[in-house]
């Protein structure tokens, strides 16, 4: 099993307009997904049975429908905000997260386990972090799109005026931290402490907008 968390540096409206995406953002969306749609498979063999007539034919090339890979018709809805089944949510979040890594100012993963989210926010609370800057705090607001979260996946996103609180409380208690905390705080902070310097400039992207000050951090943790 794969445990992680994913952290997007990215105005969350910005996010949010990809599941009601005017055209131009619709082309992005479609070619920032082009490497891992899949609509269609090789042909299934041709067989003394599928000759006997049309009930028994298939197409040279039908759609392949795949737990946990994404296809047009996944994007084309997400992008106009129609409801995704249970079945395809897998496949709608590894879209979701390509949209991310396209239209974020960086992007960050970070091995964590189940069992070390209660350990390393113990260590922070003991070392006087407010539990409103804990890790489960990274996805605590809601990001309010269509797409609901898919079972073992807990996401959301920490605003941007809380994202230099978390940078001062996590820095001045880092030495006072157990290693293992330390050791997955460390490229977190260096992570959250760019968002300044990635709010201020305009990156010259019409479709990303410069951020007035820092922006906001969307946090996914999934385990798979």
């Amino acid at each position: 099993m794969v445990e992680e968390l994913r952290l997007w540096a990215i105005d969350v409206d910005v996010f949010r307009q990809c599941f009601a995406a005017p055209p131009d953002l619709a082309d992005r969306l479609r070619r920032a997904g082009e490497a891992i749609l899949h609509d269609r498979g090789p042909g299934r063999p041709a067989t003394l049975l599928s000759k006997i007539g049309p009930l028994r034919r298939h197409p040279p090339e039908g759609a392949v429908i795949r737990p946990g890979v994404p296809n047009r018709h996944d994007c084309e809805a997400m992008m106009t905000s129609r409801y995704i089944g249970s079945d395809r949510l897998d496949a709608c979040w590894v879209l979701a997260q390509a949209w991310l890594d396209d239209l974020g100012l960086a992007t960050l993963r970070l091995p964590l386990a189940r069992s070390q989210i209660d350990e390393f926010e113990f260590d922070l609370v003991r070392n006087g972090i407010p539990t409103q800057l804990s890790i489960r705090h990274l996805w605590q607001h809601s990001l309010d799109i269509p797409l609901r979260p898919s079972a073992d996946m807990s996401v959301g996103y920490m605003t941007r005026d809380q994202v230099p609180l978390l940078v001062d409380q996590w820095s001045a208690a880092l030495d006072d931290l157990q290693p293992a905390t330390a050791d997955f705080a460390r490229p977190l902070l260096e992570f959250a402490a760019a968002f300044e310097e990635h709010g201020t400039p305009d990156s010259g992207d019409p479709l990303v907008p410069a951020a007035p000050g820092p922006v906001d951090l969307v946090a996914c943790w999934t385990a798979r």
